[in-house]
């Protein structure tokens, strides 16, 4: 007789197939994300929410190197213009801005090669999501040693509305999200490569995701901190083993890991090359003009100077807005950010709505909250080698900003931690498929089918939504299933 299993089985899957059959999956996902990314990129033809910051701010760098001040009406002007001519709509005036500029050189880019339009203020964010869709597939495959939760992942990703919606706006968030991932991946090589003996290149590569991260948005550092512990607690867990001891991992381990902060604060300062190399970008000559002597150089001065102001934006900012969105509910996507809504009768009906809105497959969202919580638990109690590095990274994704619950925050910020969530997903799903099987585990295929075939089609049901396609008011009132999504 079979004896009963007397604990829940979290043992992952053997090596998995490499070469071709590795990467099949996760491309067939990129492709999916590339499907409901790209198409209609330049729809609507708008300046949508904040776009109308980052799109002005990413051509004042293209030309100035810094960002300026823009005339009254800047953006109907960019917009009938048709991107012709768009250094008219700046003043000679600099502009304060507070979130620093690798992000706005990332919407840059797509406005270099392809204008100051819709199309070109989107299309590299757009890029950068759909290669987080083929990054995520390959570190869960990694995580996992599974090809086919790997590949649930990247489908779940690709499938996800909130994603889609916010590859196709030109804000700070999805570069954020981009940045992060690459470090989270770096850092799971690192852990690999160093328990078979590598070298060390995989964290410093990760240092420069981080770094990137951090010159996007200041919401980096908290990746910055928990990546680096994590990969120091593996250090010493590694050392412990080998049997060499607390002096050997604190000499060899952590002495040089404290080098990478210092290679941070070097790339983030370094993003600011525009600002130093300008001489009237915001408070540029700040220390001369105020007569402040330091042993640092003039412009070094200046811009402390400048993050102090940002720092006292950023932590003073509590101006009501109809969108605010408390960050204890963003898991169970209660309160989404409208970026866009007009009525203008485009639908053939007689009331129309167009709306781009980053609302969450529920599915994917309500069913990622349910195996966080299982994840997390397991990461806590087991310590387990694929729950514990996603439990790690969701929380440097969410649990800093719940100790701002008063500031003004919006629920799209939760960008940064979807990959991890469709992960946790992922993984939790083959757990319980596992643990259910009657007789030998069978693999994650007819439960995790059946999921994304509901979570496909609850997509598409809401892909107008989520890309500004105009539909009926009656079929968008069909879409807005709480009142808080209104």
């Amino acid at each position: 007789m079979h004896s009963k299993r007397q604990a829940f089985d979290l043992d992952l899957p053997g090596k998995p197939k490499g070469g071709w059959v590795g990467w099949r999956g996760p491309l067939a996902a990129t492709g999916l994300a590339a499907l409901l990314r790209l198409p209609y990129l330049g729809q609507p033809h708008a300046i949508i929410f904040d776009e109308t910051y980052y799109v002005k701010d990413s051509l004042a760098l293209l030309s100035f190197g810094h960002e300026r001040k823009v005339i009254e009406n800047a953006d109907a002007s960019l917009l009938a213009s048709g991107g012709e001519n768009f250094q008219s709509i700046f003043t000679d005036a600099a502009s304060y801005i507070v979130h620093p500029p690798i992000g706005k050189w990332v919407i840059a880019s797509g406005e270099a090669i392809f204008g100051a339009t819709p199309f070109g203020w989107r299309i590299a964010i757009a890029l950068l999501g759909i290669l987080s869709v083929l990054l995520t597939a390959r570190i869960a495959r990694r995580l996992t040693n599974s090809n086919f939760i790997g590949t649930m992942a990247g489908l779940m990703l690709a499938l996800d509305g909130l994603h889609i919606a916010m590859s196709r706006t030109a804000l700070l968030d999805t570069s954020l999200s981009f940045f992060t991932l690459c470090a989270f991946g770096f850092l799971i090589i690192d852990r690999d490569s160093a328990n078979s003996g590598g070298t060390k290149i995989w964290r410093w590569a990760m240092v420069i995701a981080l770094g990137l991260a951090c010159a996007t948005k200041w919401s980096g550092v908290y990746f910055a901190a928990a990546f680096g512990i994590l990969m120091l607690v593996w250090d010493y867990e590694r050392r412990s083993k080998r049997l060499e001891g607390f002096s050997f991992w604190f000499t060899r381990d952590f002495l040089p890991a404290l080098l990478m902060p210092i290679a941070i604060v070097a790339i983030y300062i370094s993003s600011w090359v525009g600002w130093f190399r300008s001489s009237g970008g915001w408070n540029r000559n700040w220390a001369a003009e105020n007569g402040v002597s330091s042993w640092l150089p003039d412009a070094l001065v200046s811009l402390l100077h400048y993050h102090k102001d940002m720092l006292s934006f950023h932590t003073n900012l509590v101006t009501p807005h109809s969108y605010a969105s408390n960050p204890w509910s963003w898991p169970l996507m209660i309160r989404p950010t409208s970026f866009f809504y007009e009525t203008d009768p485009t639908c053939g009906a007689n009331s129309c709505s167009q709306e781009v809105i980053p609302l969450g497959n529920p599915l994917i969202w309500w069913g990622g909250a349910i195996a966080l919580a299982v994840i997390i638990f397991f990461a806590v109690t087991r310590r387990h080698s694929a729950a514990l590095p996603i439990a790690v990274a969701f929380a440097a994704g969410w649990v800093p900003w719940l100790f701002f619950s008063a500031r003004t925050t919006f629920s799209f910020y939760s960008v940064v931690y979807i990959p991890y969530t469709v992960m946790a997903l992922a993984l939790g799903l083959y757990f319980v498929n596992k643990n259910l099987a009657s007789s030998k585990p069978i693999p994650l295929r007819w439960p995790g089918l059946t999921f994304l075939l509901v979570a496909a089609a609850l997509t598409a049901f809401f892909y107008p939504i989520l890309t500004g396609h105009s539909i009926s008011y009656e079929m968008w009132q069909l879409r807005m299933w709480l009142p808080t999504w209104v």
